[in-house]
């Protein structure tokens, strides 16, 4: 009964312990995003400005496209601004010897540490919302002032493994292109029936005139509601009519960082239905999940890192958390592209990198317990 007692009088202890790390923890938090934010911005602002001056952009161009890139920089900066407020939190804390006695009234680092992933929790969730329904949007709009810009110089550049879609909700899809001669290959077709079942045609080659997409030795394929192919037929020749005017039709090209991850999941299961390689794709589509939540392992890293560093060496946690942030996205580049060339499933691809820091953050927490 007694015990049952003191976990009572303890508990709101604990709440009012909670709240007053993670509100030491979002200043740190707040600080570290505007910090970073205004250093991707200068970064930005020397692209922006050989637009402006050498380019000739209209200056209104060049102030939407960095609106419209804050969204993105935003996502960038959340989880790298986890690890640096982390540690300086945590640093302050036990500079001023709270740490030291919160260990000596029986807190555990492990229950230290539980205000500090609710903290990263809250803003990886925040991260993620704005990565799936506000970036994309941003992107595509961000992308669409370059291909405006693009366009009134002269033809239009069509990225490789680009999605399109028409006015007639039809989406197209071109693996390479000749942009001289305007000769395709490896040409994805997808729309819906009267009937509202899916119809894909392919096509090993076609050609672009005017406003007709000619095609040629492809597959014509019908689908009932399971998926499964009722009809399926080839051909020699056929022509679409693409009714959109060029400018408008490339103004709805969309590369995996113009969708959501529920966009670009369909558009992996539409080509995987065609026999395409997605492999590309789906490393895009599990990275829209973990550079959000990467957050949770830098604060898994920040905490006992920040309880290493010394007495007013605040410069030092600075300094090894951008160290840990540039490993992490060098080894988070080369499981990219090692997912991309087919050495790593795409789920591990995008999520090794989070493993191998968290692995090692909980190594350096138990360590740092242990003293």
């Amino acid at each position: 009964m007694i015990a049952i007692n003191i976990s009572i009088r303890e508990f709101p202890r604990s709440k009012i312990l909670d709240r007053y790390i993670v509100k030491e923890v979002m200043s740190f938090v707040a600080l570290a995003v505007a910090a970073l934010t205004i250093m991707l911005i200068m970064q930005t602002l020397f692209e922006l400005m050989d637009m402006l001056i050498n380019k000739r952009v209209a200056w209104i161009y060049i102030v939407k496209l960095l609106a419209y890139r804050l969204p993105a920089f935003l996502v960038v900066t959340f989880p790298m601004s986890l690890l640096a407020s982390s540690e300086l939190a945590i640093g302050r804390l036990s500079t001023d010897g709270e740490i030291t006695a919160m260990r000596a009234g029986g807190i555990s680092l492990r229950r230290i540490m539980i205000p500090f992933l609710f903290a990263a929790l809250a803003i990886s969730i925040l991260a993620f919302i704005i990565n799936d329904y506000i970036v994309p949007e941003a992107n595509h709009i961000s992308q669409n002032i370059i291909r405006e810009i693009v366009l009134k110089k002269g033809p239009p550049n069509i990225r490789r493994n680009v999605f399109f879609r028409d006015a007639e909700n039809r989406y197209f899809y071109i693996n390479r292109l000749d942009e001289k001669n305007m000769i395709m290959q490896d040409i994805m077709v997808y729309e819906m029936t009267r009937e509202k079942f899916p119809r894909m045609i392919t096509a090993k080659t076609g050609k672009w005139v005017v406003d007709t997409w000619k095609l040629e030795n492809g597959t014509i394929y019908n689908y009932d509601e399971d998926g499964k192919i009722t009809y399926e037929m080839s051909f020699v020749n056929m022509d679409i009519i693409v009714k959109d005017d060029l400018q408008k039709f490339f103004k709805n090209q969309r590369t995996p960082q113009e969708m959501s991850s529920k966009e670009l999941r369909q558009q992996i299961n539409i080509l995987q239905q065609a026999g395409a390689d997605t492999k590309n794709f789906e490393v895009d589509f599990y990275m829209k999940y973990s550079i959000p939540f990467s957050g949770l392992i830098f604060v898994l890293l920040g905490v006992p890192l920040g309880l290493r560093v010394k007495r007013g060496s605040k410069a030092t946690g600075v300094i090894l958390s951008i160290v840990l942030i540039l490993l992490y996205y060098v080894l988070l580049s080369t499981t990219r592209s090692m997912g991309r060339g087919g050495m790593l499933i795409p789920f591990l691809a995008a999520w090794v990198p989070n493993m191998v820091f968290g692995i090692l953050g909980v190594f350096i927490m138990l360590g740092a317990e242990k003293k």
